[in-house]
């Protein structure tokens, strides 16, 4: 998918946090955490993540993900754990073709995985994107068996709306993928708010 670019639309947010799971811009300190997404067998596959960490390769990562908002293709943050401010994951939301419209995407690092932390830093991000002006529908794309993902997605409370056909291309291999999505009308606990920390 060719990135969209629409510079100023999407803010840096305020440190977003909840319970031990906190949200922040990636930093040069964040390199075991790309260093363990390399080995992972799936993470490079389908993002930017490098397949063979060096120090160069997981630098050039993190100014990847810098790059995304200066250049008005979306937001990268990643996922730490709020006490120690650990990276172990990552979540973006990215500008898709239609104007209002923004894609989502996360991984955890496997020695983090199953304790709800993707869960938590997608319903985050979610709440304070759509409480943005210019942002109305949220999408998400998934394999019919990433089931991780798919788990991540309902929980955070997005609607699975139909089956993309070869949608995605992994590896020279068309793939089908749910479309997920979440609008602003969906989240209806207007109480539950991402809180900035202080």
């Amino acid at each position: 998918m060719d990135p969209v670019y629409r510079p100023g639309v999407i803010p840096l947010p305020p440190q977003l946090w909840e319970g031990w799971i906190q949200l922040r811009p990636w930093k040069d300190e964040d390199l075991p955490c790309i260093e363990e997404a390399s080995r992972d067998p799936v993470i490079p596959r389908g993002t930017t993540v490098p397949s063979r960490f060096t120090p160069a390769a997981g630098h050039a990562f993190i100014e990847r993900q810098w790059g995304r908002h200066t250049s008005g293709e979306g937001l990268s943050l990643a996922i730490t754990e709020a006490d120690t401010d650990t990276a172990i994951g990552l979540m973006t939301v990215l500008h898709r073709q239609q104007s209002g419209v923004v894609g989502v995407g996360y991984w955890t690092v496997a020695s983090r995985r199953r304790a709800g932390a993707a869960s938590t830093a997608l319903t985050l991000l979610s709440r304070w994107a759509l409480g943005l002006a210019a942002i109305v529908r949220l999408e998400g794309h998934v394999e019919p068996a990433n089931h991780g993902s798919i788990r991540v997605l309902e929980s955070a409370g997005f609607h699975r709306e139909g089956r993309l056909r070869q949608y995605l291309d992994i590896g020279g291999s068309r793939r089908d993928v749910w479309l997920y999505s979440l609008i602003t009308s969906d989240v209806s606990d207007t109480s539950h708010r991402p809180r900035p920390i202080t």
